[in-house]
């Protein structure tokens, strides 16, 4: 198969170059990217593969993405390009290529507007395919397809640093973006019930939750994340009791990531504040003084991340429990191998992306047109790949008396 990644030169896209030349079908992968040349240049270069091969591209313009995505089976679009994702998923309707993204920063009702016309291509577009959305989204499948019937779903997340803080000499780190976080912690929490998708107070129904060792329990919050929409949304006639994605993180980082947003230095802050005259934005401070910390002199960060999914419903006339766990972290023989071939940061995203990806390449996605990742990647088929590629993935149920 031949695979074209756009936004290659990021965390997300290195990740999925890495994932994919791992893949003995995959025969040509065009990387591009439209700034960062010689970064993009440097990392096709350290995986030296002649599989793989560079060009400039804006995909956001659409008769320049569809010059470059013709004759390719798949693209996989890790650009951010807010505004643009309509041009590129069309760009790739044109090219008569499968596509998919991680977000579309709102843009997803236009592109499944495109439903029709993938579909009488015989092509797929699949939108939010990250990991939460889109793993978190084929996990809830993967429990539900235990159960005759689901009556709720329950996310728990876990982003915990393992390392006591008294052992850093750096103050702060973060196991994900840090403009995601503190504007995932500011937002409404997002929830489903009564039939209805409500909007609570940010962090609402906190409960502590024990991840497996060594994060133990943490207290984790509700998040504006959008699995409750999404899923309520595919399955209207599941007759869903209740949907929540909770999220937490090691208590050192959790008292100061609040305590920063607080203090008003959240992402979501669009209006400046003046200091001595200069109208400033209090968080693009708080950037730049989180890129002059100085390196740890004494013990990095161990960052680990699990996402439980906990499904309650119905088996064979019993109350039944399904939760489906996922976790990555340093220690890991995938962690080690994705590194040393110059996957950093918070990766595993580009990593699930490009696993659907290969799936449509192989036509493993049997579905025709534009859908949400619950609704056409098989559910099984994807976890079973998440395996493969190293992720600790554990699945447990339980009768519930």
């Amino acid at each position: 198969m031949k695979i074209v990644v756009t936004g290659a030169s990021g965390i997300q896209g290195m990740s999925a170059m890495i994932y994919l030349l791992e893949q003995d079908d995959v025969e040509t992968i065009q990387v591009s990217d439209n700034f960062h040349l010689d970064r993009l240049k440097q990392r096709v270069d350290r995986l030296s593969d002649k599989r793989l091969s560079m060009r400039q591209l804006d995909s956001s313009d659409q008769k320049k993405a569809y010059e470059a995505f013709k004759g390719y089976d798949v693209v996989v679009n890790c650009a951010y390009t807010p505004g643009g994702y309509v041009a590129t998923t069309k760009a790739a309707l044109e090219a008569g290529a499968n596509y998919l993204d991680m977000t579309s920063a709102g843009q997803q009702p236009l592109q499944s507007q495109l439903h029709d016309e993938f579909k009488k291509k015989n092509i797929t577009a699949i939108l939010d395919m990250g990991t939460a959305p889109g793993l978190s989204n084929i996990m809830a499948v993967y429990c539900m397809n235990r159960l005759d019937k689901t009556d709720s779903i329950d996310y728990y997340w876990g982003i915990a640093d393992v390392v006591p803080p008294a052992e850093h000499t750096r103050p702060l780190y973060w196991g994900f973006g840090f403009d995601g976080i503190m504007s995932l912690i500011a937002r409404p929490s997002l929830v489903y019930e009564d039939g209805r998708l409500q909007d609570l107070e940010p962090r609402a129904r906190p409960v502590v939750y024990r991840f497996k060792e060594p994060i133990g329990d943490v207290l984790v919050g509700g998040l504006p994340h959008p699995e409750p929409r999404m899923l309520s949304q595919s399955f209207p006639d599941a007759g869903f009791k209740h949907i929540m994605f909770r999220e937490g993180f090691d208590a050192d980082s959790a008292m100061k990531y609040h305590f920063l947003r607080d203090l008003g230095f959240n992402s979501n802050r669009e209006d400046p504040v003046d200091v001595k005259g200069v109208k400033v934005k209090p968080f693009d401070v708080l950037l730049s003084l989180l890129e002059q910390l100085p390196p740890e002199k004494k013990k990095p960060a161990h960052i680990i991340s699990e996402g439980d999914c906990v499904v309650q419903g119905w088996k064979d006339g019993q109350q039944m429990e399904i939760k489906i766990m996922i976790r990555t972290a340093p220690d890991s023989e995938m962690h080690r191998r994705f590194t040393a071939k110059g996957a950093f940061g918070s990766y595993r995203t580009g990593i699930c992306a490009a696993m659907a990806g290969a799936m449509l390449g192989r036509g493993l996605i049997e579905k025709k047109g534009v859908y949400e990742p619950e609704l056409c990647v098989p559910a099984e088929l994807y976890i079973l790949e998440q395996v493969k590629v190293g992720m600790e993935v554990e699945v447990t149920s339980r009768v519930v008396l």
